[in-house]
């Protein structure tokens, strides 16, 4: 899958896309639990949820208001992760 990144995101990444391999379906939540550690202490909590306070769009779906973040992605699936509190030129 392909991670669109904005925000500080983008700079703690010192990228505009995260390529993750999946090898087939995973739900949403372990697929972003393989991003990079830098990136991912900002999305994913100690327990395996995902944070409040980003939209995550699946497809251009957004993630959260239609799967409740319960949706499957692929090697195929393109993700964005827009913090909701971001500034700057990113």
């Amino acid at each position: 899958m392909i991670v669109q990144l904005y925000g500080q995101l983008r700079a703690e990444a010192q990228s505009r896309f995260i390529e993750v391999r999946l090898g087939g379906r995973k739900p949403l939540r372990e697929a972003l639990s393989l991003l990079p550690q830098t990136v991912r202490r900002h999305i994913i909590d100690e327990t395996g949820e995902i944070k409040p306070g980003f939209l995550i769009l699946v497809n251009e779906t957004d993630a959260r208001s239609v799967h409740g973040y319960n949706v499957e992605v692929s090697d195929d699936d393109r993700i964005v992760v827009v913090p909701m509190i971001h500034g700057g030129n990113y």
